[in-house]
C-alpha cells in the first residue's frame, strides 16, 4: 500500500484528526501565504501534528519563478521559499512541496531550465535534511520538470506530480506524464477536474481515468507518496474512493 497524506487546505485541525483515525500522513497547506499567519499559527499547527508521523508542507509559490530572467524576481522567489523551509523545520517537518513556477509562453524552455536549475542546487546546498518536491502547474508537457530535476541531480529533491494540474493545463494524459516521468515522481498531489479547469474533485467526480493513473503509478513510480488534496467534502469522498478500491 502507498503512503497517504491528506492535504489540509488550511482546515489544520479538522484535517489533523481526520489523519489520525486513517493512519494517514498530513500536508500543511496554510504556509504557503506567509504573511497572512496570526501570530500562534506555529504553536497551533505543532500541537495539532504532534501525533502525526508522516508531514510535508506546501511551500509558497504565488507569481514565483525560479527560473526567471530578472534576478529580483529570483531573488523574491528565494526569499519566499526559505520562509517556507523555516516554518517546516519549526514544525519538524522533513518534506516540502514547491512548485517550478515555469509559465508557458514567456520564457524558452532552454533559457529557462538552466537558470532554474541553478537556483535549485544554491537553494538546497545547505538544506541536507529537507526533501523537496517540485510541482507541476502550468506546463503543457512533462519533459521541463524533467530536465530541472535532472539537471539539480540530488537525491533530496524529486517531484511531485499533481494529476489535476496536468489533466487541466496540458494535452498530455496523465499517464503519459508518469510513464516518462516514472521514478522521477516521489509525491502525487491527487483530486479530479473535468479538463477545463482546476477544480480540485473528489476522485470519480471529474472524468480523469483515476484507475488506470493508479495503475501506472504503482507500475512506474512505486514509492510515490499520495496526498489527495480534494477540497471541502471531495477529501472523505475521496478517502472513501480509494477505500472501496482497496487501495488505502
Amino acid at each position: 500500500m502507498p503512503k497517504v497524506i491528506l492535504c489540509d487546505d488550511g482546515k489544520f485541525k479538522e484535517v489533523a484528526l481526520l489523519a489520525k483515525e486513517n493512519g494517514y500522513g498530513i500536508e500543511v497547506q496554510a504556509f504557503h501565504k506567509p504573511d497572512n499567519l496570526p501570530p500562534n499559527a506555529f504553536e497551533d499547527h505543532q500541537k495539532a501534528i504532534e501525533d502525526i508521523e508522516l508531514r510535508s508542507l506546501h511551500g509558497p509559490f504565488g507569481d514565483l519563478n525560479p527560473g526567471s530572467h530578472d534576478d529580483k524576481i529570483r531573488a523574491v522567489t528565494r526569499e519566499r521559499f526559505e520562509q517556507g523551509y523555516s516554518a517546516a523545520v519549526k514544525l519538524g517537518i522533513s518534506q516540502m512541496v514547491l512548485h517550478d513556477g515555469y509559465v508557458p509562453g514567456t520564457r524558452k524552455p532552454a533559457n529557462w531550465i538552466p537558470e532554474s536549475v541553478a537556483f535549485w542546487k544554491d537553494f538546497i546546498k545547505d538544506k541536507p535534511r529537507m526533501k523537496f518536491h517540485i510541482e507541476n502547474l502550468l506546463e503543457f508537457t512533462p519533459d521541463i520538470l524533467a530536465a530541472v530535476v535532472d539537471g539539480i541531480q540530488s537525491p533530496n529533491v524529486d517531484l511531485c506530480l499533481d494529476i489535476g494540474h496536468a489533466h487541466c493545463n496540458s494535452k498530455v494524459e496523465v499517464t503519459d506524464w508518469i510513464r516518462y516521468l516514472r521514478n522521477r515522481i516521489g509525491y502525487v498531489h491527487i483530486h479530479d477536474n473535468h479538463g477545463e479547469t482546476d477544480e480540485h474533485l473528489g476522485l470519480g467526480k471529474g472524468n480523469i481515468p483515476l484507475e488506470a493513473v493508479f495503475s501506472d503509478l504503482k507500475k512506474h513510480s512505486p514509492d510515490a507518496i499520495w496526498a489527495l488534496e480534494a477540497e471541502g467534502d471531495g477529501l472523505l469522498q475521496s478517502i472513501r474512493w480509494l477505500k472501496d478500491k482497496g487501495m488505502a
